[in-house]
């Protein structure tokens, strides 16, 4: 076959759809005409929507003098469409504040139910819970301490009691941790890897046996386990690194019930400790007020922003939707490009 025969084979579909749609164009005078760098031209609709950014305050964040922040500003509105979380049911570990409380809401917005796991504070579970059916969807909160399997296989137990049943699971529990290596001790470091991999490990393997077919595990990692070295952070950044390898490895275990297994590794975000533990990365942080540091961690990412726990949960309802289902066996970041 010669050359030229074969290029024409190979690119025919593509000069088909060329030609119909010159003809389109030809032949309906009330289109108007758009062309793309292709060349091919294209009736473009004579109605325009003009989408209007929306920004939304964090409900109850302040910044340093008492005022919403500009960096509290959430990007669009709550409830983003996407497939219905509808009739599922989810559990969601340390969920009584910051990143985890933010999913268990946006989880009952999207229509899911929730079961709404805290440690300690009873309170903040419930204020979760109430949020939650307000909302229109229905919550129960358990508690129970990941760090203690007994306390985890209880939690899953009561929370299939619940709902009858789980769709999503989400582990989100863990623990922050900066010391230099040489002052690290033995209990620090069983601290830390107790609840950020070993409770995940086993809230994951309890998962595997509640989770309905089809099901979906979220587990919680971090950008300094995945792309970042930070000074003084080796216990938390070793703990949240191997999450990355039991996602990889429990996607292929969990196939079989065709559930699949993703992490979120999240960069700084601002919750309740964000100020804090934000001072930490940065030279000198101690010296910033609550204004300064926002200022500071938003340089960290092109959008010059900071990551909210709405950017979390979206990414979370996604993978959990049925928009997220060949999407397995990842780990994904979600620092707004500050760690490229």
């Amino acid at each position: 076959m010669k050359l030229s025969h074969l290029i024409r084979r190979l690119f025919s579909p593509f000069l088909t759809f060329n030609h119909l749609a010159s003809q389109k164009t030809q032949t309906d005078p009330q289109s108007t005409q758009s062309s793309t760098a292709s060349g091919i031209t294209l009736p473009k609709s004579s109605t325009t929507i003009a989408v209007q950014p929306t920004s939304i305050t964090m409900p109850g964040a302040k910044s340093s003098n008492g005022s919403g922040s500009k960096y509290d500003q959430i990007p669009g509105p709550l409830g983003l469409a996407s497939a219905s979380l509808e009739g599922k049911v989810a559990l969601v570990t340390g969920a009584g504040r910051g990143i985890g409380r933010e999913m268990a809401l946006e989880l009952g917005r999207r229509g899911a139910k929730v079961i709404v796991n805290y440690a300690n504070s009873d309170s903040s579970a419930q204020d979760v819970v109430n949020e939650i059916k307000k909302n229109g969807s229905d919550a129960a909160c358990i508690k129970a301490n990941v760090a203690n399997i007994d306390e985890i296989v209880r939690m899953f137990e009561e929370a299939h009691e619940v709902f009858g049943k789980l769709d999503i699971v989400c582990s989100n529990s863990g623990v922050v941790s900066f010391g230099h290596v040489k002052d690290v001790t033995p209990e620090e470091f069983d601290r830390v890897f107790a609840i950020n991999t070993r409770g995940q490990f086993f809230v994951a393997r309890e998962a595997y046996k509640h989770l309905e077919v089809g099901g979906r595990l979220i587990l919680m990692g971090s950008i300094t386990g995945q792309a970042k070295g930070v000074p003084k952070h080796a216990v938390y950044s070793g703990s949240k690194g191997a999450i990355e390898t039991f996602v990889r490895c429990m996607a292929i275990d969990f196939g079989d019930k065709k559930i699949t297994v993703n992490a979120v590794a999240p960069g700084g975000i601002k919750t309740d400790m964000y100020h804090a533990v934000c001072r930490e990365y940065i030279p000198n942080g101690d010296k910033l007020d609550d204004e300064g540091v926002d200022e500071y961690a938003a340089g960290w990412s092109p959008l010059h922003r900071v990551g909210l726990p709405i950017d979390i949960a979206r990414v979370v309802c996604f993978l959990a939707s049925q928009d997220g289902e060949w999407v397995n066996g990842k780990v994904i970041g979600i620092d707004g490009a500050a760690c490229m």
